[in-house]
């Protein structure tokens, strides 16, 4: 149980680990440095690219530890049960939803994202939720697994893909403004992972492999939706603008 935690707690900390980028410096006789982030001269295509890359990278390692993990599951599982007898919960069937909710509440509450608009929010949101869907339910009725508690549909975890993919989408909507934005999503995501398997519905490999469904359900969606939308500059930061206007006036 406590390498299942770890992997999760891995999986968090890596999905908010960010970037570092280069920077161009430009200097004018006597004038004070004025360093530009490259990023500010990128399209919005090729940071979604850069972030598609990246969450390929991180998902494809965390569903083969999935696919990995399935021979010790029940061996997890039964140390589970023993463990933590008597434990249940309904809290995971609630916030499951709960980094979703956030971004759309931000987002139709005017809160400025990377967005065009909010109708691009909206449509990432359905395609990513479409799409993860049908993954998660193709699978659970392709491979047709029994829960550890004698139900269908075990692999993968539906809870666990629909919080991963909420908290990808929260992340990528409002990540620029706080570290703590994505670190909150990810971090109600793992722990509906971790009460799936303590709840005895799911198995190891059934909330891995969901998370990583949830993550590259979401980037396809922004990626897709950038290119339905052509928004092809780069959302500034704060910090961005304010290098912009100070270039400006030189």
């Amino acid at each position: 149980m406590k390498a299942i935690i770890i992997t999760l707690c891995c999986l968090l900390c890596m999905s908010n680990a960010k970037a570092q980028t280069d920077s161009v410096s430009i200097m004018w006789g006597n004038r004070s440095q004025v360093v530009v982030p490259v990023d500010m001269k990128i399209s919005t295509r090729q940071f979604n690219m850069n972030r598609l890359h990246h969450s390929f990278s991180l998902a494809v390692p965390v569903a083969a530890a999935g696919f990995a993990m399935m021979p010790a599951d029940h061996a997890i599982r039964d140390r589970v049960v023993n463990g933590m007898s008597g434990f249940h919960t309904k809290v995971d069937d609630y916030i499951q939803y709960a980094p979703l909710v956030a971004q759309l509440g931000m987002s139709l509450g005017g809160v400025k994202g990377r967005s065009k608009n909010r109708w691009q929010v909206l449509v990432a949101d359905a395609m990513a939720a479409a799409m993860m869907a049908t993954i998660v339910n193709g699978m659970k009725y392709g491979i047709d697994r029994t829960r550890p508690n004698g139900g269908k549909g075990s692999f993968p975890s539906g809870h666990t893909a629909t919080a991963f993919m909420g908290a990808t989408l929260l992340a990528h909507e409002y990540g620029h403004k706080s570290v703590w934005i994505p670190i909150a999503g990810y971090s109600v995501a793992t722990a509906t992972g971790v009460l799936r398997i303590l709840n005895n519905k799911h198995y190891a490999s059934d909330v891995l492999v969901g998370a990583a469904i949830g993550i590259v359900s979401a980037e396809l969606a922004y990626w897709a939706t950038d290119a339905i939308f052509n928004d092809r500059k780069l959302f500034k930061s704060r910090r961005a603008r304010i290098h912009y206007e100070v270039l400006k006036n030189y």
